[in-house]
């Protein structure tokens, strides 16, 4: 039996399932269905996301497999992790690396076994997602092309529940005051200096490539002076408020949500696709202009809102921050000047915009 191999950057590796938090038996709806839908989709027994911890191989999340843990050095899995494509082992026991490993022989035996490694953002693998039965079977360039896509829905969730954990770390790590330079105090929402913090943590330092694609709206209330004018600054403040609200109640926990001007907002929704992010920014446009706000003074105000969206992607390449928010500013430009209450979505220039304010600096 051929024991799983140590990765060479393997103290890398464990730190950051250390800083993930995923070493856990946590339930985790998300990955319950993507291990839910690779058994339907192959017609195997078994399927599992696994983190291959220190000496152990953690099932997180298992669709009709009832152990939650097993030893790492007998595992499949530690060979998995190893590879840069899938391991796929159509029959266990004429290999000889397994044919005698204590998981083929036994009286419920893995005998197929196919494991697409899943990384975390900064390229270290952290598990597999893996299918495996009691019989042998084929893989089909179909079928690795399936597992490759489910194992990146794998890295898109941990990625999205790292965002998300990593929002909240930063609240509980700083103290008082820098908590309250980086938080706006009327919305709780993010000011400016922590929109730059939690960009950085979270999806690239100024100047790299983001890990992956994400749209970014710039909200602008519409005719806002104008509240302020006929309605008093108080009420000015309610509107901000009750638009702050829409916008955290209307977007995932672990999207971006920052005030970054008087009636101004700054959006980043990681994980967003191109097509759907001038989508999600016109359901935020009608969400507003069919729910009328209510004041303290018991007005009714109907208002509007416009946004410029722009979209990143990694085959971008390094990334400007200033070229993306000026792209972003330009695209709320022209729905201002169109009309208001609608969205501009430009996302073209930016890759040459980017290059342009890099190869200057």
């Amino acid at each position: 039996m051929e024991l799983a191999p140590i990765p060479h950057n393997e103290a890398e590796r464990q730190a950051v399932i250390t800083r993930m938090r995923i070493a856990t038996f946590d339930a985790e709806p998300e990955l319950d269905r993507i291990t839910s839908l690779a058994k339907r989709i192959f017609d195997v027994k078994s399927a599992t996301v696994t983190v291959l911890d220190h000496d152990r191989q953690i099932f997180k999340s298992r669709a009709n497999f009832e152990k939650l843990e097993s030893s790492r050095d007998i595992s499949f899995c530690g060979h998995a992790i190893t590879r840069t494509g899938p391991m796929v082992i159509n029959d266990a026991r004429a290999d000889q690396r397994f044919c005698d490993n204590p998981l083929v022989a036994c009286n419920e035996p893995i005998i197929f076994y196919a494991g697409m490694p899943v990384h975390h953002h900064e390229g270290y693998p952290i598990g597999t997602l893996c299918i495996f039965d009691n019989k042998p079977r084929e893989m089909s360039e179909r079928d690795i092309d399936n597992l490759k896509d489910l194992a990146y829905l794998v890295e898109m969730v941990l990625l999205l529940r790292f965002a998300q954990f990593s929002q909240k770390r930063l609240l509980q790590n700083l103290d008082d005051a820098v908590r309250q330079s980086m938080m706006d105090p009327m919305t709780g929402l993010w000011n400016r200096r922590g929109l730059d913090e939690i960009l950085d943590r979270e999806l690239a330092p100024d100047g790299a490539p983001v890990p992956e694609p994400c749209g970014v709206l710039l909200c602008d209330i519409d005719h806002f002076k104008a509240v302020n004018d006929t309605h008093g600054h108080l009420i000015g403040d309610e509107v901000i408020i009750s638009i702050a609200g829409m916008l955290k109640n209307h977007l995932r926990e672990n999207d971006i949500i920052a005030r970054v001007g008087g009636e101004e907002f700054v959006c980043v929704i990681p994980g967003m696709t191109r097509d759907m992010t001038p989508k999600i920014a016109q359901k935020l446009c009608d969400i507003l202009r069919n729910t009328p706000i209510e004041t303290s003074e018991g007005k009714t105000l109907d208002l509007t809102i416009s946004i410029g969206a722009t979209w990143l992607s990694p085959v971008m390449g390094p990334i400007n921050r200033k070229a993306v928010f000026e792209t972003a500013d330009e695209a709320l430009y022209s729905a201002k000047y169109s009309g208001r209450d609608r969205v501009v979505f430009n996302a073209e220039p930016l890759k040459d915009r980017t290059k342009g304010l890099l190869e200057r600096h």
